[in-house]
């Protein structure tokens, strides 16, 4: 019994470190949506300060825990196992990748027939600007020898360059030219 409550309270303890450090990641990630962490969906500070006094209290803390713990025991043992927490990670990572793919089809779609054509998939999400190729414009940019090729050492830079650059976020339109 002793062994139950202790791995019940660790369980809920990380729970709720996990909350705390997500919506402190979450209320700092530049470029994000209110409430939003660093791999997904968290609740926001306002939904974890359930009292409204402008403060996340231990108590608070550990009722979050609980409402996270109770969403993934989906069999109610008061356990979290790991066919529990795979489908939780399933579920997690299909509305991730549905999201994903709807931004996708949005930002590329250009005849809004909710498919992708081999030319709008060239084209890119600028349409038709610089030709229309996107292609041509990722040769441009990363052929810094201008060989007409990509080396694997232009690759590599350009993945370098791509992590110090950090998340992807909205990009400005293209200007006109």
């Amino acid at each position: 019994m002793k062994r139950a409550v202790l791995i019940s309270g660790l369980m809920a303890l990380a729970l709720a470190g996990t909350a705390v450090v997500g919506v402190a990641a979450s209320d700092h990630h530049a470029g994000g949506k209110p409430g939003m962490g660093h791999r997904g969906a968290m609740q926001s500070f306002d939904e974890m300060d359930t009292n409204g006094d402008g403060k996340i209290t231990a108590e608070e803390m550990q009722a979050h825990a609980s409402q996270r713990l109770d969403a993934v025991d989906t069999n109610g043992d008061g356990f979290v196992d790991a066919a529990e927490l795979q489908a939780r990670m399933q579920a997690h990572a299909t509305t991730r990748l549905e999201e994903r793919s709807t931004r996708m089809i949005s930002r590329l779609d250009n005849d809004g027939d909710g498919k992708l054509s081999p030319e709008e998939m060239r084209a890119g999400p600028r349409g038709n600007h610089d030709n229309g190729d996107r292609f041509a414009r990722m040769l441009k940019r990363f052929d810094t020898d201008g060989d007409g090729a990509i080396s694997r050492d232009e690759m590599d830079a350009a993945r370098a360059a791509w992590a110090e650059r950090g998340p992807r976020t909205e990009r400005p339109a293209p200007k006109a030219d």
